[in-house]
C-alpha cells in the first residue's frame, strides 16, 4: 500500500512564489503555539474546543478591532460580537459546505463571512 501525504502549506508557498507575491499569503494558525505567537496585524481569538466555546485569549489586534479587552471577554462566548445583522446560519449557506464550531473543533476546515459588532455597536466583517 502507498500512503500519499499532501503538504498544503508547502503547496501554498510554492503558489505564492510562482505568482511573485512571496510573503503576501496569510498563514492560518493550525496549532495553539502558532495562534499565540505575536502578530500585531492579525486579530486572533482563541476559544475552548468544546461547547460553549468560551474565549480563552485574545490578542492586541483583536482588541483594536472589537474594543473588547482580554478581561472583558475571557470566559464569554463569541456571542458578544453578535447583533442585528449577524447571520446565525452562516455555517450552512446554500451551495457551500456546511460547518459548525463542533466540526471545526474536530479538525474540519471551514470559512464563512459574517457581520459582527464591536463594543460600541459598529459593524465589521469577519471570516
Amino acid at each position: 500500500s502507498v500512503d500519499m501525504i499532501f503538504d498544503a502549506m508547502g503547496f501554498c508557498q510554492q503558489l505564492e512564489r510562482a505568482s511573485g507575491n512571496e510573503g503576501m499569503a496569510q498563514i492560518i494558525p493550525n496549532s495553539l503555539e502558532m495562534a499565540l505567537s505575536p502578530n500585531k496585524d492579525e486579530a486572533r481569538v482563541i476559544t475552548l474546543a468544546k461547547p460553549p466555546f468560551l474565549i480563552v485569549s485574545v490578542n492586541e489586534a483583536w482588541t483594536r478591532v472589537t474594543g473588547y479587552t482580554q478581561l472583558d471577554c475571557e470566559g464569554r462566548d463569541l456571542g458578544i460580537l453578535s447583533g442585528d445583522r449577524t447571520d446565525s446560519s452562516a455555517g450552512s449557506r446554500a451551495g457551500l459546505p456546511v460547518h459548525t464550531f463542533e466540526s471545526v473543533a474536530n479538525g474540519q476546515c471551514a470559512c464563512s463571512v459574517n457581520v459582527h459588532y464591536d463594543s460600541k455597536g459598529r459593524e465589521f466583517l469577519d471570516f
